[in-house]
């Protein structure tokens, strides 16, 4: 099971500097993504459940891509339960889900 995110380069920043508390982030490439996004999902606790893949970043429109995918051996319903975890913390509200 995946679910896609198109968040903005940023939101993310303001994630980074106005939740988890690091004073920056740099987001240029998919490795980048996907490193964000593993520290976002450990911060909130959802590093057993969901792993990012698929990651992209797009240098035009400051974007970075990605799908959240339920590990193996994790139950279903705990995906939805974690999406919709993953969406509050970051405040989905001008991101755009796919």
């Amino acid at each position: 099971m995946k679910h896609s995110f198109k968040l903005r380069k940023s939101l993310l920043k303001n994630i980074y500097t106005e939740r988890l508390g690091f004073s920056s982030i740099t987001v240029e490439n998919k490795k980048d993504v996907e490193n964000t996004i593993n520290t976002i999902l450990n911060f909130i606790g959802l590093e057993t459940s969901l792993i990012p893949v698929n990651c992209s970043y797009n240098f035009i429109n400051s974007t970075a891509y990605f799908q959240l995918e339920l590990r193996n051996g994790v139950n279903k319903l705990e995906f939805f339960e974690s999406i919709k975890k993953f969406e509050e913390y970051v405040e989905v509200i001008d991101a755009q889900a796919v």
